[in-house]
């Protein structure tokens, strides 16, 4: 008899990756109905706090046919972009309420909330649950490889970050460099979306990349690529986040104070937060407060620290810095490294080359002889002239 399939995309396939690879543990396996039930009401899963019940319930009428008119035991492959790419044996199917779940992932089903729409979408009236197996082993090599460099150089103090790097500017660097002086190691996740916009994840690894490479020492940090799944869209994200770095084998997670979807309040006269709900998960969170660059410092300060009033602050807006990107325009080095932000002008305007060579040629200091040019050497040397303050 020929087995049975249903249809998922990569994004699907990679949030079956994180379950498989034990990264979302307690949580190893598609939930049942019973399941479903107890952990949307109470927020846990075998003791620890787990946001949402985990389910796969894909959408599509070929796929509801197969849900629907599944006998009870069958096994069922999973074929994501023509290919099989895994299979759940012993599979079972329960119907769901699609509102709930969308409420239950983002705390609402307002479609004008970003992710409710696509999730919507995405989302069938059955869900399916059984023996999963999946065809995806990155998660694996990344867990093994972090394992080992922790056991070879005997870390104990272990901290993770999450950061986009949309895009990657210098309060990034303070909160990598402040992660390393109170640890051993960090990992260091960058999230990986799904849809690229103006900045290509493969520009934004490439700047922090680059800060790693040259800026801190090498056997201290570990860049880790995390799919930023729809799991991640709502205002759980951050219980998440802790989840993640904990099965990575980290001990600490850094939250920027600023932080969306952070959930903060004031109790008491105290800071708390969504993560002071957290229970079953061995792990401490650092929450960083706000950083600004100080004119009367004359540095980056964290606001709990200067004197000085907002009207001397250069805030770092991650939008607002997109935003002279997108208008070609270098944003100045208090902001942005210098050869950070040459790499994503080269990356997001490589028609400019030859414009850019000539002018190059024109105003800088040469050889005389034509050296090879990379649009990043006239950003790099841009950069020089608007940091020239005098000509005394």
């Amino acid at each position: 008899m020929e087995t049975k399939q249903i249809y998922i995309d990569k994004e699907a396939l990679s949030t079956l990756g994180l379950l498989q690879n034990g990264v979302l543990s307690p949580v190893t396996k598609l939930m049942n109905e019973q399941e479903m039930m107890e952990v949307d009401r109470t927020k846990k899963y075998k003791g620890s706090t787990f946001p949402f019940a985990f389910l796969l319930a894909p959408s599509g009428r070929r796929n509801e046919e197969v849900l629907k008119n599944l006998t009870k035991g069958e096994t069922v492959d999973l074929v994501c972009e023509g290919q099989i790419c895994g299979s759940i044996k012993n599979a079972k199917t329960f119907k769901i309420d699609k509102d709930e779940r969308v409420k239950q992932i983002y705390g609402t089903n307002n479609p004008e909330h970003p992710g409710v729409q696509d999730t919507y979408r995405r989302l069938g009236n059955y869900s399916i649950y059984g023996n999963l197996k999946i065809t995806v082993d990155n998660i694996k090599k990344y867990k093994k490889k972090i394992k080992k460099i922790i056991e070879d150089n005997g870390y104990h103090k272990i901290s993770a970050l999450m950061l986009s790097g949309k895009p990657f500017h210098r309060v990034h660097e303070r909160l990598i460099r402040t992660a390393l002086v109170k640890n051993d190691f960090l990992v260091l996740f960058i999230l990986k979306p799904f849809i690229d916009d103006c900045l290509p994840y493969k520009t934004r690894y490439k700047t922090i990349k680059y800060f790693c490479n040259n800026f801190i020492p090498k056997d201290k940090v570990i860049i880790v690529p995390l799919e930023n799944t729809y799991i991640f869209g709502g205002f759980s994200e951050l219980i998440l986040n802790t989840i993640v770095a904990k099965n990575y084998g980290c001990n600490e997670i850094i939250v920027s104070k600023t932080k969306n979807r952070l959930g903060a309040f004031y109790e008491r006269e105290e800071f708390n937060s969504i993560l002071d709900t957290l229970e079953g998960i061995d792990i401490n969170v650092d929450i960083m407060s706000d950083f600004v660059y100080c004119e009367m410092c004359s540095t980056l300060v964290s606001t709990n620290a200067c004197p000085h009033g907002s009207h001397h602050h250069t805030h770092y807006h991650s939008h607002s810095i997109m935003e002279l990107f997108k208008l070609g325009i270098m944003p100045p080095a208090i902001l942005m490294r210098k050869e950070v932000s040459s790499i994503i002008l080269s990356d997001m305007f490589p028609d400019r080359q030859i414009k850019l060579q000539q002018i190059h040629q024109r105003l800088f200091p040469n050889s005389g002889l034509l050296d090879d040019f990379e649009t990043t050497d006239f950003y790099e040397s841009l950069m020089k002239l608007y940091q020239t303050s005098s000509l005394t």
